[in-house]
């Protein structure tokens, strides 16, 4: 799951992650092992310093003749700072400092049990420990009580040296960010560049790439590739033009002949298939011009009069239009451009619907909301991606009809929307119908100001 959010992240991200964490990692773990090592050093030498004055004390002891001697030497270990008793029991677990038997072993052995001392008083917080017998004749055993020094408990140390540590990593981490974030700016200007300019289809702007080498090369690999998709799509758009222009005058004859025809129902039938070509001739061709909308200023529109106007319009044809909104909602936007997809949505409403409501609200991020509600079938899921491509029809049975159109409604509205920075979406409406969801920004050039009823 983190490895997965982890490739979702920005490049910005991923690049500062993969620089920081080993070196942290190494960092944290070279520090841990570091303190580590140095605290058991420390108690281990003074552990062996410790082994030594018990060996020295033990000779001392079993050297020692009479009693006196006996006090002396007691004395002295004790100035060493290990209190000594002498005790003729049997201790079972007594180290054997008997004379010949204090070989290597042994000595590891005293130095093992010294630092476990060390460890308890650590563990338990306790200056005290329990006696530690050393056998030094075969009747006698010597029982000592070391007072262990204050040793900084392994996780104090560890504690202590990561912070040292990080003080160290900081500029590193510092240095990191810095030369991620100069690594990775070239590549977002360059996207963000990109979104600009695939916004405005008629923008000649070219793609400025700076930063590194690649980022150079992609950035004119991208103006080779747009300068050659223009030229095919102004090729198309010119041939497509002349076809519908040559085309009128055929179809001019072709009504003049028409409306000579005597048998009516012929006639009539003649000319609502010239006037349905017609209507598609011109349809095509406001779709290849819908560049023009680009090139419109924006300007500060109240969107609630907009709405209501359209409705009016539409009113005089016999197309029933209600509108629900806040009285008064103004924003920057172009409004030819907004009102030809707000009629292609209508439009396309009304060929399929009885009941078409305008719907304008503004969500809690400030994106300005348009539904356009009609009572139809609707559309399927698969219909709802596809009837937003160019010529696409969701009823094949109407293709033909007086109002079918021939599919360029719903693009139109799409491009419009994205020229606006917006989108277009198609949702379910209940219990039935459609809801045709236009979202525009909170601004185009200026902030959207919205006044209260």
């Amino acid at each position: 799951m983190i490895l997965r959010r982890l490739g979702l992240a920005s490049m910005r991200q991923q690049i500062f992650l993969l620089a920081v964490l080993p070196i942290f990692l190494l960092a944290a773990f070279a520090a841990i092992r570091a303190s580590l090592r140095e605290t058991d050093h420390v108690r281990v030498e003074w552990a062996s310093y410790v082994a030594a004055d018990i060996a020295v004390a033990a000779e001392r002891v079993r050297a020692a003749t009479s009693p006196g001697d006996l006090d002396v030497a007691l004395r002295l270990t004790a100035e060493k700072g290990i209190v000594a008793e002498v005790t003729g029991q049997q201790v079972p677990d007594a180290i054997d400092l008997r004379v010949g038997r204090f070989d290597e072993p042994t000595y590891r052995d005293l130095i093992g049990r010294l630092i476990a001392l060390t460890d308890r008083v650590e563990k338990d917080g306790m200056a005290e420990t329990s006696n530690l017998a050393v056998r030094i004749d075969e009747d006698r055993a010597l029982l000592l009580r070391p007072q262990p020094l204050a040793f900084p408990s392994r996780r104090d140390e560890v504690l202590w040296s990561l912070g040292i540590t990080l003080l160290v990593v900081l500029p590193v981490l510092l240095l990191s960010y810095y030369l991620s974030h100069r690594l990775t700016r070239p590549l977002i200007d360059f996207a963000a560049a990109a979104r600009r300019i695939s916004l405005d289809e008629a923008s000649q702007e070219p793609f400025s790439a700076e930063g590194a080498l690649e980022i150079r090369s992609l950035g004119n690999s991208l103006n080779v590739m747009r300068a050659r998709i223009n030229r095919m799509i102004d090729q198309r758009t010119s041939l497509l033009r002349s076809v519908g222009h040559d085309l009128r005058t055929p179809l001019t004859r072709l009504r003049m002949r028409a409306e000579r025809c005597t048998d009516i129902e012929l006639q009539h039938s003649m000319l609502q298939d010239i006037t349905t070509l017609a209507a598609m001739i011109d349809e095509s061709m406001r779709y290849l011009n819908n560049k023009e909308s680009g090139l419109e200023a924006p300007r500060r529109v109240d969107l609630s009069s907009l709405l209501h106007t359209i409705a009016a319009d539409y009113a005089d044809t016999n197309i029933s239009v209600s509108v629900d909104g806040p009285r008064r909602l103004v924003c920057q936007c172009m409004p030819r451009a907004l009102t030809r997809a707000l009629c292609n949505l209508i439009d396309n409403a009304s060929r399929y619907g009885t009941t078409i409501e305008l719907v304008l609200t503004e969500d809690e991020t400030g994106d300005i909301i348009i539904d356009v509600r009609d009572d139809g079938p609707g559309l399927s899921d698969d219909m709802k991606k596809r009837a937003l491509e160019p010529f696409f029809k969701g009823d094949p049975a109407r293709a033909l009809g007086p109002r079918s159109g021939i599919g360029l409604g719903l693009p139109i509205a799409n491009g419009i929307a994205r020229t606006h920075g917006g989108t277009l979406h198609l949702l379910d409406r209940q219990p039935h119908g459609l809801i045709a969801r236009l979202v525009l920004p909170p601004n185009l050039e200026a902030p959207v100001v919205r006044t209260s009823e």
